[in-house]
């Protein structure tokens, strides 16, 4: 059977509530292995290692001999930079070679920015960053989507984000950007094919980074600032309204999610804008924790009746990443010396042993 037209039927099957995402990922991992898995595997990890070394290689032609070019010649080679891995893309995907098509393109997304930032350098006007980074957007975002491509969709993503952190200056970013990502799920839940789970996946990432850049801001509450911006207003919107469209659908998991991470990031946010005038810095401190714990949880709770391993590995990446913020801000600080890294070690080993223990647990209950 054809790879593609499985992966639509999969799909059909995961949108059906026949099967859960983490079935749909084995039963095609298991088609590819009897069906020439390894020889694809190889392809793609050759078309990567290419388009990473192509990658490298224009970065270093232009680190080395950018002011030794004419004008001319710079924007030239920051216009074919991309536009000629797209070409090489377009052209495997014309003589069937797929994922070397795609790992062309990928390039070419990858290089429209740079290429972008610098032929805006070399304009006689002055380009601010946020028109820049919409460009970039404009162009790896929709090539994410047409190549169907979780990578690629996550690129873009990637890009959308910073450009959601720019247009948020000079209020702090970080609670926009966590709000995207719950708009962002709440779009990934509406669909089920690869870029709906590139979605799905990148949205409780995006959360999970304003939660845990929240627990950071001890020492510092005095310069937190959140004024009510365009940006954030907006942001703020697509989540409850992503959130309340998840109710709606009765997808009460995907909802439960989205409700919850808009509370644990509300909380955490008003928390530190408490501080120092209202609340101690330590009411504050705890109280981001607890809120980035909470949504931590949650994620794990939703990778779990979801059957997503791969939100389920994401929590416990932002676990690890709490334990240790955590850990810094506390045993690091108090103590000194030898004693701090001794204590704060042996705190690390016990919670990556805990929190590897859950995952495990997790991970058996979703294979029964």
């Amino acid at each position: 059977m054809d790879p593609d037209a499985l992966r639509e039927e999969v799909e059909t099957w995961v949108r059906d509530d026949l099967i859960t995402e983490a079935q749909a990922e084995a039963i095609m991992a298991r088609y590819e292995t009897a069906d020439g898995g390894d020889r694809s595997r190889a392809v793609v990890a050759l078309s990567v290692v290419g388009a990473a070394l192509v990658f490298v290689g224009v970065t270093l032609f232009l680190a080395t001999n950018w002011e030794d070019l004419p004008r001319l010649a710079r924007v030239a080679v920051l216009v074919a930079a991309p536009g000629g891995a797209y070409a090489g893309g377009i052209a495997a995907y014309r003589r069937a070679f797929d994922r070397v098509g795609l790992a062309c393109c990928l390039l070419g997304a990858l290089l429209a920015g740079p290429s972008l930032f610098l032929l805006a350098d070399l304009s006689a006007a002055t380009v601010a960053e946020a028109w820049v980074l919409l460009a970039w957007t404009a162009i790896a975002l929709p090539s994410g989507h047409a190549l169907g491509s979780r990578v690629g969709v996550w690129i873009g993503l990637a890009v959308l984000a910073a450009l959601v952190a720019e247009l948020a200056a000079p209020s702090d970013p970080v609670v926009p950007v966590a709000a995207l990502g719950v708009g962002l799920f709440a779009v990934g839940r509406l669909r089920t094919d690869r870029v709906g789970r590139a979605y799905g996946l990148a949205g409780p990432a995006l959360a999970l980074l304003g939660a845990l850049a929240l627990t950071r801001v001890e020492g510092r509450y005095a310069g937190f600032d959140l004024g009510p911006t365009a940006v954030l207003v907006a942001t703020a919107a697509a989540a409850v309204l992503g959130a309340a469209v998840l109710f709606h659908r009765r997808d009460r998991i995907g909802g439960a999610w989205a409700a919850a991470a808009i509370g644990c990031v509300t909380a955490a946010a008003a928390l530190a804008l408490s501080t120092p005038d209202r609340l101690p810095e330590t009411v504050a401190f705890v109280g981001a924790h607890l809120s980035a714990l909470g949504l931590v949880a949650a994620t794990g709770y939703l990778g779990y009746r979801s059957g997503s391993r791969d939100r389920i590995d994401l929590a416990v990446l932002a676990a690890l990443a709490q334990t240790v913020s955590f850990v810094a801000s506390t045993v690091v600080d108090a103590l000194s010396g030898s004693v701090a890294l001794v204590v704060a070690g042996v705190l690390l080993l016990g919670a990556g042993v805990a929190i590897e223990r859950g995952r495990r647990t997790l991970l058996r209950r979703l294979e029964r």
